[in-house]
């Protein structure tokens, strides 16, 4: 199944665009991370020469297409990729984590008192006649407290995968370096320009 071939050009394109508007010492986490995914989903060139060499008897006329493209937009790349210098790729993923971890943080400590309320009437209910009026009123009030913290802990718990989540997806971009995108972007270049040339000596082989 050829996808990766297939799904480069757009990628790429999106990565151009991002660095054609980067103009400062950061960028949205977005944008960063649209960054860092293509490298990271990219990197195994081996792949992407399996799937050109299978598209190259299926077919040539398309992956001629792709090859032209892709040697103009790493082209491209390479050209403008020192526009990411001044970017701080570790601290936007670090401001992007902690928005997060705060967010999870303030809900996780507000789950605190609805805690203690339902552990200070369940401790009541230990000194009330088992049975009374007062037990049964003691452990309505009980019972609610318990559901109040129960849904309160459940969004806690919705918050931190959240959390782990966009966590991970920071640590994707607190790794990435533009020096890594301009190797692969180079790797790439190198890859359309061989594929094109094999194809011309197949059409003239084809034609002899």
């Amino acid at each position: 199944m050829m996808n990766m071939i297939r799904d480069i050009l757009p990628r790429l394109n999106e990565v151009n665009k991002i660095i054609a508007t980067c103009n400062g010492d950061t960028i949205p986490f977005e944008q960063a991370l649209a960054l860092a995914r293509f490298y990271y989903d990219f990197q195994d060139t081996n792949a992407l020469i399996a799937e050109a060499e299978a598209m190259a008897t299926e077919n040539p006329a398309e992956l001629k297409e792709i090859a032209i493209s892709l040697k103009a937009e790493t082209a491209m790349l390479l050209d403008n990729i020192g526009q990411l210098d001044g970017v701080d790729f570790r601290a936007i993923a670090n401001a992007h984590s902690r928005k997060f971890h705060d967010v999870f943080q303030e809900a996780s400590d507000g789950l605190n008192p609805y805690w203690k309320r339902y552990c200070e009437l369940n401790h009541r209910l230990d000194y009330l006649p088992l049975g009374s009026k007062e037990y049964a009123e003691a452990e309505k009030e009980c019972e609610a407290a318990k559901a109040e913290h129960d849904r309160r802990q459940t969004e806690v718990k919705r918050l931190y995968a959240e959390y782990e989540r966009e966590n991970a997806y920071s640590f994707d971009v607190f790794s990435f370096k533009p020096s890594h995108l301009y190797a692969l972007a180079a790797k790439l270049n190198g890859i359309a320009g061989s594929i094109l040339k094999d194809l011309d000596r197949m059409e003239k082989g084809e034609s002899q």
